[in-house]
């Protein structure tokens, strides 16, 4: 994955672009380059590294032009050098591209070009050397951008200059692409949040869309959508700054509270609808990836044990259960993007079926393709590893599942009860035993995470933060079947960090017993301290929403962990926000 801004306008677009991409940078940070317009020319400037590395390293914010673009890069295609940086260009050097996504079928059109030199390992390059060639031909630049938007194969957004151009030219096609309209000019970017300091009206972009900016605003040169509507959207800077806080992520973890209260104070009736709908299916998938996948896990878990026919499955899964569904099915997809590619990919095989969305994002492609759209309205998540957008959509989930199997009361006064005791978590006495327990096991390589039912979830949740964040390797192992093989890697000073709730408090201390038998240590989460533990932190009950507070104290404690270690846990390595890897649907044919 990748993010692109583009700027033009009246003014100078250099420090309105650099500070856009800068907001982009959750989206891949192994390079960075630029495309500055100046008369009838086109300056690349671009290295690998980080952004302000870059800046500094080219002086790039010492330059001035009305028309800019940028890219920052997660390589998916291409290693990480200079010449796999963002824009590339055609022979010529007029024309210069920034690309996210995958053209599949690139390697057929790079054939085609052996008068062509390419300096990339990249499948980008094919675009600006086949915008040359439809202009070599005699059409005009914006007519040969639409022409190669056909030629192309696979989830490919991009944004294409020429120096003889007073327009940029912006291609949508699977990844997330948006217009930000100002009196003195237009962005093309990957994300709304990049240039929500300058403008607030915003025009979502539909697949299949070209359109092209310039000063005066924007025009539509080819699109299967009637409707372009400007859009206002809601927003506060401090979505999008770190304030007083270090890192993006300790900001985000401690805003989940208030992003409770809200939810737990707001009048959630608008969940009947796709409840009721839920109701009446003869099954229930949950669909996400990573994070989202374990949010699913919690609502499934909760369906099955109110005895309703509820999997949660990984978008991948779905080839292998395509003929299993049936159309009185209902299809729940949960995405903090709403641009998780292999979701988007696999909805062709849930075409028929309802599908209810909890995405962070709208006017995203999966926000477009549900037929219940709930927002989390989680803010902007900066951080790459999920936090606020997990524990909000875990919520969204399991609400909707409660109202669906007519448990609503009991829903929404576990959910504010949730509220009332997380002022008990978010206190110095439960930090001081975060921070001493991650002084503890900073050095580890190992670390195991155990739970039952929605604990386990909670431990599968854990130990995914742990790897982001701090490069432990850390295992999630449900404790019923700890002892059928994992038990074998118990040592002395093994730790293993057990969830313990009250509902499975017996059987959970009954296997912790093998654990300390073989020597091991046992941190435990959990409402109070129990003999078994040589350390503790206190967590809190909230009915169908215990697994809350545990995951919270589990991102606190994976936080001070990376901290302690030195790492950037906003930006962990070789990690962005979603990805455009593509399932081989031939393996699950």
């Amino acid at each position: 994955m990748c993010g692109i801004i583009g700027y033009v306008g009246s003014e100078n677009s250099i420090p309105l672009v650099l500070d856009g991409i800068k907001g982009l940078e959750y989206r891949g940070y192994d390079s960075f380059g630029c495309a500055i317009k100046t008369g009838n020319k086109i300056e690349i400037l671009k290295d690998i590294g980080r952004i302000n590395k870059v800046i500094a390293g080219q002086s790039i914010d010492k330059r001035l032009s009305s028309m800019s673009m940028a890219h920052t890069r997660w390589a998916t295609n291409g290693g990480v050098t200079k010449e796999n940086a963002h824009p590339l260009a055609d022979c010529s050097g007029k024309i210069a591209v920034v690309h996210n996504g995958i053209i599949e079928n690139f390697s057929d059109l790079k054939k085609d070009m052996q008068n062509h030199s390419f300096i990339s390992d990249t499948d980008t390059e094919v675009l600006p050397h086949m915008i040359e060639e439809e202009m070599a031909n005699g059409k005009s630049f914006e007519d040969s951008v639409v022409s190669v938007s056909n030629k192309i194969k696979g989830f490919s957004s991009f944004v294409a200059m020429n120096s003889d151009s007073d327009s940029l030219v912006a291609v949508k096609n699977g990844s997330p692409l948006v217009l930000g309209i100002r009196d003195k000019g237009v962005f093309v970017s990957s994300d709304v949040p990049s240039f929500l300091n300058y403008t607030n009206k915003v025009v979502y972009l539909f697949d299949g869309d070209v359109v092209s900016i310039n000063t005066t605003g924007f025009k539509v040169l080819k699109s299967n959508s009637s409707s372009h509507k400007v859009n206002i959207v809601n927003f506060s800077p401090k979505d999008v700054d770190k304030g007083k806080n270090k890192h993006f992520m300790i900001k985000e973890i401690l805003e989940q509270h208030e992003l409770i209260t809200k939810l737990a104070n707001s009048d959630i009736s608008y969940l009947r609808e796709p409840a009721s709908i839920m109701s009446l299916a003869k099954k229930i998938y949950i669909i996400g990836s990573g994070s989202s996948f374990h949010a699913g896990l919690m609502a499934a878990n909760i369906l099955r044990d109110f005895g309703r026919d509820a999997t949660a499955l990984q978008p991948q899964d779905l080839y292998n259960y395509s003929k299993l569904i049936t159309d009185e099915d209902v299809i729940m997809l949960i995405s903090q993007s709403g641009e998780t590619m292999d979701i988007i990919e696999a909805l062709p095989l849930i075409k028929n079926n309802k599908k209810i969305g909890i995405i962070n994002t709208e006017g995203s492609t999966l926000s477009n393709s549900v037929d219940y759209f709930i927002n989390m309205n989680a803010g902007h998540e900066k951080g790459v590893a999920a936090t606020k957008t997990f524990i909000i959509s875990a919520i969204l989930a399991t609400l909707i599942s409660m109202f669906s199997i007519n448990q609503e009361t009991e829903a929404v006064n576990d959910l504010k009860l949730l509220d009332i005791n997380l002022y008990n978590l978010f206190v110095p006495s439960v930090y001081d035993a975060i921070k001493k327990t991650a002084s503890e096991i900073k050095k580890e390589t190992n670390l195991f995470f155990l739970g039952r039912g929605n604990d386990y979830i909670s431990a599968l949740e854990a130990s995914l933060k742990m790897k982001e964040i701090s490069y432990i390797h850390a295992e999630a192992i449900d404790s019923a079947t700890f002892k059928h093989g994992p038990l074998a890697l118990i040592s002395k000073g093994t730790y293993s960090i057990a969830n313990v709730s009250d509902r499975f408090k017996e059987l959970e201390i009954n296997n912790l017993k093998e654990i300390k038998a073989r020597n091991g240590k046992i941190i435990g989460i959990a409402n109070e301290r129990l003999d078994i533990f040589d350390s503790f932190i206190r967590s809190q009950s909230a009915g169908i929403f215990s697994f809350v507070p545990q995951v919270i104290i589990s991102q606190l404690l994976a936080y001070y962990v990376s901290v302690s270690k030195h790492i950037d846990p906003d930006h962990p390595r070789n990690l962005a926000k979603s990805g455009n890897n593509k399932v081989d649907k031939l393996f699950y044919s």
